[in-house]
């Protein structure tokens, strides 16, 4: 029976499991500061210097990315843009450190949501969604935006119940510093909140 449950829980592999928060942060990083750059119009000036600050802004990008978006919620598409580009090169920074991770993970599902409301209007999703159907959920993210939004979804979700992982996140060090500093005489089994498998804890 002890090799059975073994078996299906994988209990010795635990020591990796960090692994997969980790991929998922780093992958979805750079992507994040990538778009919030470009929607900024950040760092793209023909002039740009690394030293002078005053070369860092490029007003024609950040126009574009306004004049590409539409306004919602009673938003205007300038206050939209500045929103969600600020709320992606955030993220994206915090990822990698792993600092707040689960917050950040639910701040970028609502902008995910919100970039994939703003292609409803424009009638994409819904032919995405139905193209979707009609291939048996097999996605080609090369040729439209809305299922890259539906893959992003996915994965910040996982990040959002797995957290920053163990050892290579900022949170997991803060939860553990705290963690001894609690006098807590009534805890009888410890539980680690980043750890990703669970299935032989006791219920």
């Amino acid at each position: 029976m002890k090799y059975l449950v073994g078996f299906f829980s994988l209990e010795w592999m635990r020591i990796f499991d960090f692994l997969a928060p980790l991929a998922i942060r780093l992958f979805i990083a750079p992507v994040f500061w990538v778009a919030g750059v470009r929607k900024l119009g950040l760092f793209s000036s023909a002039d740009f210097l690394w030293w002078n600050p005053m070369t860092w802004t490029n007003a024609d990008a950040f126009q574009q990315s306004v004049a590409a978006t539409s306004s919602i919620a009673g938003m205007t598409a300038d206050s939209l843009v500045l929103l969600i580009g600020s709320i992606e090169i955030a993220a994206a920074i915090l990822l990698i450190l792993g600092f707040g991770v689960r917050w950040v993970a639910l701040a970028l599902i609502v902008v995910v949501v919100l970039l994939g409301l703003l292609t409803l209007g424009n009638g994409d999703m819904l032919t995405s969604l139905q193209n979707l159907v009609m291939t048996h959920g097999y996605l080609d993210m090369t040729n439209n935006i809305a299922e890259v939004y539906l893959a992003y979804f996915v994965l910040l979700l996982a990040l959002f119940f797995m957290g920053g992982g163990r050892w290579v996140s900022l949170d997991w060090y803060i939860y553990r510093h705290f963690q001894n500093r609690l006098d807590n005489a009534d805890a009888v089994v410890y539980h680690d909140p980043f750890e990703i498998d669970a299935t032989d804890e006791p219920l």
